[in-house]
């Protein structure tokens, strides 16, 4: 008899929130709600820090479940962002990235005080001692679709680090997004410290998302006979590599899968 799924890994973005709201839908608050009711661990695993995920894990009522953030480079409860585990960039390595790259960057931010600032202001920032580049745990740089070959030509001379494949950002036809963090880090290495720290290791899990990054998603959950779910907005790579395309997130793809594999009624 095949083990019942006791975790359902889940993206955040184009797979619980439709792009440009800020809250999952409530037929997505419903399925969370009826998950944690029916025993089910609801874990985030996103490339989101935790201040950007902090209003939407509310209405998913996460309690203190470990979500898996920075794409993979911090574990931190839902309710109050205590970290659990880290694996963040050294200071030298943030610096080099951000003088690297940042000349061909629309924005380019690793904490609350770079986000929302130019390119230009983070980097006389930083020349300035203004911002630090202590501690951080990821640095996400978007940037036009025409610089993504100089881009990953550049971050391969950099030493120390590890970035996500070229990502889309939010559904923009100009415009493409990366992130950068330690060398090993990834959705999937994220989640297996999460998993472990959460003393659920063994559990059977079902990891549901839409992206590039969610290829490391699906690998964090074959050992255990995991189910690997696409969202119908996923690229078709992404599809082709999961057990079942769950409908858009438009069409409430998230709940459909928590349906189709008997996780809630």
């Amino acid at each position: 008899m095949t083990e019942r799924i006791r975790v359902v890994l889940s993206d955040v973005d184009s797979t619980q929130i439709i792009h440009g709201q800020k809250l999952p839908s409530p037929a997505v608050q419903t399925a969370a709600h009826d998950l944690r009711r029916n025993g089910v661990y609801l874990s985030e695993a996103t490339s989101r820090s935790y201040p950007l995920i902090r209003d939407l894990v509310g209405p998913l009522a996460l309690g203190n479940n470990l979500c898996t953030l920075d794409g993979g480079a911090t574990v931190a409860h839902a309710d109050t962002g205590e970290v659990a585990w880290s694996h963040w960039l050294s200071p030298e390595s943030t610096r080099n990235v951000v003088t690297s790259i940042g000349h061909l960057c629309t924005r380019i931010h690793f904490d609350a005080e770079s986000r929302g600032r130019t390119r230009d202001e983070v980097l006389a920032a930083m020349e300035a001692g203004a911002i630090t580049a202590e501690g951080r745990a990821s640095i996400f740089a978007i940037f036009g679709v025409r610089d993504g070959d100089e881009i990953l030509d550049l971050l391969g001379d950099v030493e120390g680090i590890h970035h996500t494949p070229i990502m889309d950002y939010k559904n923009r036809p100009d415009l493409r997004c990366i992130q950068v963090v330690n060398p090993g880090v990834d959705k999937q290495y994220g989640v297996e410290q999460m998993l472990m720290v959460a003393d659920l290791s063994d559990a059977r899990a079902l990891a549901i998302g839409d992206g590039t990054n969610d290829f490391a998603l699906f690998r964090a959950v074959e050992a255990n006979g995991g189910v690997k779910v696409a969202m119908g907005n996923a690229p078709d790579e992404l599809k082709d590599e999961a057990h079942w395309v769950a409908p858009s997130i438009d069409d409430h793809g998230f709940a459909v899968a928590m349906e189709r594999y008997g996780l809630i009624s």
